[in-house]
């Protein structure tokens, strides 16, 4: 991935999900997926609220920022948040943990073209080592694509990925999270 940034972000980049890979109803993909995964991959709403509750403590989810900044964007994040060229955007990566920053259950990242800032989503910028999981989703208003889901290949193992579109009004921003081997066990979708 190529990215004209301030900072260098030490996760690795696996490459664009295939626009084909869409879970619905009855996924396709889902098949080869582990099934303790599958409501992880398939969870609509926020995965921060799932991890809290699986963690059985309320806030103990924590992120750890591994980079952000501006960039040029990617040619599949200009297709799926629909960039003019030319057009910017703020990226940030994070590994959510619950407390143990050795152990990760999550890699993710969050994209977001510089006009959504203009668009109420400057806040998203300043969260630190929050979660904006639960922040995205307290609005009534928000619209998600479907989840683009794909396990690929690593060190032997297939490593499970999703993405996905959030909107809300004119703004757009862009999810993609990695479930590490250290995620636990599902407990639940939480509160959201």
């Amino acid at each position: 991935m190529r990215h004209d940034q301030k900072t260098q972000s030490p996760a690795p980049n696996n490459g664009p999900l295939p626009f084909s890979k869409m879970i619905t109803k009855n996924p396709p993909p889902l098949r080869h997926a582990p099934r303790l995964l599958w409501p992880w991959l398939t969870l609509p709403a926020s995965l921060t609220a799932a991890l809290q509750r699986a963690y059985e403590k309320p806030h103990m989810v924590q992120a750890l920022l591994l980079g952000s900044g501006r960039a040029n964007p990617t040619p599949t994040e200009r297709y799926l948040l629909r960039l003019h060229r030319g057009e910017q955007i703020f990226w940030r990566e994070v590994l959510l943990h619950g407390g143990d920053v050795m152990r990760p259950a999550l890699w993710a990242r969050t994209t977001i073209p510089l006009r959504g800032l203009r668009r109420g989503l400057l806040p998203l910028t300043r969260h630190g080592t929050r979660p904006i999981g639960n922040t995205l989703f307290r609005h009534r208003r928000l619209w998600r694509s479907p989840i683009q889901a794909e396990g690929q290949p690593r060190f032997g193992q297939h490593r499970w990925q999703r993405r996905s579109v959030l909107r809300r009004g004119g703004a757009s921003v862009l999810v993609e999270e990695h479930f590490l081997p250290d995620l636990p066990r599902w407990a639940g979708r939480g509160r959201r």
